[in-house]
């Protein structure tokens, strides 16, 4: 095996490590937008109704949303459970 085998090989191998770096960089990325998307919505949402100064449909929708917020997490804390248990409940 040549000189010349041998870096090119090396070279290959390095470039599949900056794939890989950046496959992950890219699912943490996509991980982030999906975690913490209904959150960012939220508070934009929030804000853009909040500058139009009624404040009761600023606290109605505020109301509505931490009532969905607390379905969700009752949703995910059932499938958590399934997880470990491996039962599911039923709503």
């Amino acid at each position: 095996m040549g000189r010349d085998t041998v870096n090119r090989k090396r070279r290959g191998a390095v470039m599949m490590e900056y794939v890989i770096v950046g496959v992950l960089i890219a699912a943490a990325c996509v991980i982030g937008v999906v975690v913490f998307g209904r959150s960012i919505l939220y508070g934009f949402d929030l804000t853009g109704k909040g500058a139009t100064a009624d404040s009761a449909k600023v606290k109605k929708n505020q109301d509505l949303t931490r009532q969905q917020l607390d379905v969700d997490s009752q949703d995910a804390k059932a499938y958590h459970d399934s997880m470990h248990t491996g039962t599911m409940s039923q709503p």
